[in-house]
């Protein structure tokens, strides 16, 4: 009995050794190698793993390449071959999510690892694609112990700050990777169901912009797609289903979304006018059968300073430049006086407050991050900013105006009168009401 339970148990034993043999030929053919951007050796390691965020780069694998080396925008890229390019150390921090929030946490990068898939959101991607993410996405889940349910899309943690068309922060910034949350592309991956709603949505944290995509990914209604195509290259043009003419329902932020006030972003009108988008104020007057171009080769980062808004020359009103941000602590106001508070401290002070109902002409105004002062003498950046100093989303503009993120900065010292200012939201929706102070 004895000779037999041992035989039992090298059979076992054996069994559990082929397994683990086949497991790690299966690892073996994971095809990778490095492609490293000159950003990731600066980066700052990533605060904490919660997610793994899938992207889809909308264009051809070396196109995408190459912008991804040159921000260090993504850990990895899926090639359309099946071969992975690994892009930034996974344990640092990737800004391939830009703005964006997940469970009211901000911004994603700080919490998350950056997949680009080489194709499109409304197409299938190859088998090749299929057997490579699927065993990234393993390994991956299994070092930094993510739930399937923590894969998430970029589209579904994109959100848009007010503007022109909608005065609260909302979703539908990008339809970026939106595929990776239909039922049968997850089985593919090896992932159960994904999230089945939006946790800022229903939070209240954020409004729904695009109904269409809200109602695809979470499959509150018809489907945008009935079905996905097959995985071919196309030109870089959008789908069939996504026009580039401005009509009944179809709008600047529709079609362009983010991009639609840029200067890069080009509107030839039926009368064979031009304007970019940042020459255009009255975006509801625009007519119908307006042209919406890109200018070609330009790479604009997806994580980059927001720039500041000016009364008299992006709006005349608080609300036109914020949004239902306006009284935000989140939203800093910039006087011709010289005088810098932020929408919450002017709203709690009866004497300012007069200043949020007519403010003068030339107030720049900027939405969305913390004010850290200014610095009153020649400092190093990491003794004035903290653990957050080299962080791609804090920005230092300079005397002369220029802006510099925590990418740019590197060990330099930071001369007087420089500005500091950090992401708005790092974990949580809370930010400081203290009146900024020179550092």
């Amino acid at each position: 009995m004895m000779s037999t339970d041992r035989s039992v148990a090298v059979v076992l034993l054996m069994a559990v050794g082929l397994l683990a043999a086949s497991s790690d030929l299966a690892a073996a053919e994971l095809a990778m190698s490095d492609k490293l951007s000159p950003l990731s050796d600066k980066r700052p390691l990533r605060p904490e793993t919660r997610y793994i965020v899938l992207h889809t780069t909308e264009g051809s694998t070396m196109g995408a390449l190459a912008k991804l080396q040159r921000y260090g925008e993504a850990h990895y890229l899926v090639a359309a071959s099946g071969e992975v390019y690994r892009t930034v150390d996974q344990r640092k921090i990737a800004t391939h999510a830009g703005r964006s929030m997940w469970e009211g946490r901000s911004p994603m990068d700080h919490y998350s690892i950056g997949i680009e898939v080489a194709g499109y959101h409304d197409r299938d991607i190859s088998d090749a694609q299929y057997a490579a993410l699927r065993e990234l996405l393993r390994r991956l889940k299994n070092r930094y112990r993510i739930e399937d349910r923590d894969v998430l899309a970029h589209c579904m943690v994109a959100y848009g700050l007010p503007n022109a068309f909608y005065q609260r922060e909302h979703r539908g910034r990008k339809r970026c990777g939106m595929l990776f949350n239909r039922p049968e592309v997850r089985r593919r991956l090896g992932l159960t169901a994904g999230p089945t709603r939006d946790p800022d949505v229903t939070a209240g944290r954020l409004d729904v912009a695009d109904p269409e995509l809200y109602a695809f990914l979470y499959q509150t209604g018809a489907p945008a797609l009935a079905s996905l195509p097959p995985a071919q290259p196309r030109p870089d043009a959008p789908a069939s289903s996504e026009s580039m003419v401005i009509a009944g329902g179809v709008n600047a932020w529709r079609i362009a979304r983010e991009r639609y006030d840029k200067p890069t972003t080009i509107y030839t009108f039926p009368d064979g006018k031009t304007l970019r988008g940042n020459e255009i104020k009255a975006w509801n007057a625009i007519p119908a059968g307006t042209r919406v171009s890109y200018l070609k080769d330009i790479q604009e980062p997806e994580q980059e300073f927001e720039g500041f808004r000016e009364i008299g020359r992006d709006g005349d009103t608080v609300r036109d430049l914020a949004g239902d941000l306006y009284a935000a602590d989140t939203t800093i106001y910039f006087f011709p006086s010289g005088l810098i508070r932020t929408g919450a401290e002017l709203q709690r002070d009866p004497r300012l407050r007069r200043l949020l109902g007519s403010p003068p002409k030339g107030t720049r105004v900027l939405v969305g991050y913390i004010y850290g002062g200014h610095v009153r003498g020649r400092q190093a950046a990491s003794l004035l900013a903290g653990k957050k100093w080299n962080y791609p989303s804090t920005y230092y503009q300079l005397p002369d105006g220029r802006i510099l993120s925590g990418d740019e900065i590197g060990g330099r010292e930071i001369p007087a009168r420089t500005r500091i200012f950090f992401s708005a939201v790092s974990g949580e929706r809370v930010v400081t009401n203290q009146a900024p102070r020179a550092l």
